[in-house]
């Protein structure tokens, strides 16, 4: 209860995300180790010691952004993994013919789009060239600096069908090595 952890409905157990509170700024790696929460549309459960530090405590619920940092191989997997604890792999910087797209959304109705992250590079001006390719088949993508590297966010349309005909056409086009949609929907 003390630990920085988090419930939620459908990551993978072991998944490690980060939580800011937009109110703060506080920003917060939990490891998702339990499901919940069931009721309103609530997306995530803090551990009292996360909500502690992220300053969500006294509110009791509280709007967050949530970012998949890491995700099990058993998550990933069809074959269970038997007495491993699950390892959290940091993620570094990647060439664009080694891109994989796996984003995990639990997606309310009234969502048109989903957030995705579409790569990671040691240098910005190979992020803006990477950047410029995507907007030529996406209809918003913007660069965040992280740490050593920088990030391209862009949106995908939250029907599934046609958030793979997208992926699809990048994957033919070269743009990405591979992808996968782990939805659920509200």
């Amino acid at each position: 209860m003390n630990g920085y952890t988090a419930a939620h409905k459908t990551y993978p157990l072991g998944t490690v995300v980060r939580v800011t509170n937009p109110a703060n700024g506080k920003s917060l790696e939990v490891r998702i180790d339990d499901r919940g929460p069931f009721w309103n549309k609530r997306e995530l459960d803090l551990s009292k010691g996360a909500a502690t530090y992220l300053e969500t405590k006294q509110q009791g619920v509280a709007p967050v952004h949530i970012e998949v940092i890491s995700v099990p191989a058993v998550g990933l997997s069809a074959n269970p993994v038997e007495h491993k604890s699950p390892k959290v792999k940091k993620l570094y910087a990647l060439s664009k013919d080694k891109i994989v797209i796996n984003n995990y959304a639990y997606i309310d109705p009234e969502e048109t789009n989903v957030p995705v992250e579409f790569g990671r590079f040691k240098e910005l001006f190979e992020a803006k060239e990477y950047e410029s390719e995507l907007k030529a088949h996406l209809a918003f993508s913007y660069i965040l600096k992280y740490e050593k590297f920088y990030k391209i966010k862009s949106f995908l349309p939250a029907n599934e069908t046609s958030a793979k005909k997208v992926l699809k056409k990048l994957k033919k086009l070269g743009l990405i090595h591979e992808y996968g949609l782990f939805w659920s929907y509200k």
